[in-house]
């Protein structure tokens, strides 16, 4: 719709006519077709045939017509999946002009339809397997501020529940490794964990008291292979990294 041929025309409203869909209308002016309206939309502007209308007024209506097509499609949006505020305004915005889109999620915002703050602490609950990086991430590009995210994140999970639940990740898949060695299972869950979000500090309290009793790895000696002291291995020296490469998630 054309906004400035919209508010060009003038005159008699000659016929509200039935489209397909009969909860809207064709409008007509003087004869010729102007607009379709819902006709909630119809009664609220009061629009009725033999009616004197300006372009202003019709243009009001548009606008008027279109939020309530946008705040329908929003709703249909939400109850497909959950969203954030970015989100949902990135869908809309395919299809509704951008003042449309803001004046419809502020109204599903204070209407309790849109809650960026539920939506990440729904998201951490939902997602046991993630750390708090890899969270924090996600929250960030699906448009959850920043802090608002650290803060549900800080609430979801403590540092104990981060430790536990990385130690519980990690003994899941500890348990489909088979028979490994400390040092192949220490570098392989380390960098399970690293790409999950977990931080080095929940990464290694959560291992020690996995790999304590794996077999230690078998080292090179005079008389061929000899089994490495207990606790050797998997254990980083000062200034090395915490794994020794990039391990797969096979």
């Amino acid at each position: 719709m054309d906004p400035e041929a919209l508010r060009a025309v003038s005159g008699r409203i000659t016929a509200l006519e039935e489209q397909r869909d009969p909860e809207r209308r064709s409008l007509f002016v003087d004869g010729e077709f102007v607009l379709g309206l819902h006709l909630e939309t119809i009664l609220r502007c009061r629009l009725k045939v033999g009616q004197d209308v300006d372009g202003e007024a019709l243009w009001q209506a548009y606008a008027l017509d279109l939020e309530k097509q946008a705040w329908e499609a929003g709703l249909r949006l939400l109850a497909a999946a959950p969203r954030t505020r970015r989100e949902l305004a990135r869908r809309l915005g395919r299809t509704y002009p951008p003042e449309t889109v803001e004046r419809v999620v502020a109204r599903l915002a204070d209407a309790g339809w849109l809650d960026d703050r539920a939506f990440a602490a729904n998201y951490v609950r939902s997602h046991p397997d993630f750390g708090a990086r890899r969270l924090l991430a996600d929250l960030a590009r699906k448009g959850v501020d920043r802090a608002v995210a650290a803060a549900v994140v800080q609430e979801e999970r403590g540092e104990e529940e981060a430790v536990e639940q990385a130690r519980a990740v990690a003994a899941a898949r500890l348990r489909r490794m088979g028979q490994v060695d400390r040092l192949t299972a220490g570098r392989r869950l380390a960098g399970y964990l690293a790409r999950r979000g977990f931080g080095p500090e929940a990464v290694r309290a959560a291992l020690e008291p996995l790999l304590r009793d794996l077999p230690a790895p078998a080292v090179p000696g005079r008389s061929g292979l000899r089994t490495a002291p207990r606790g050797a291995g998997w254990r980083r020296k000062p200034g090395a990294a915490l794994y020794g490469g990039e391990e797969s998630d096979a």
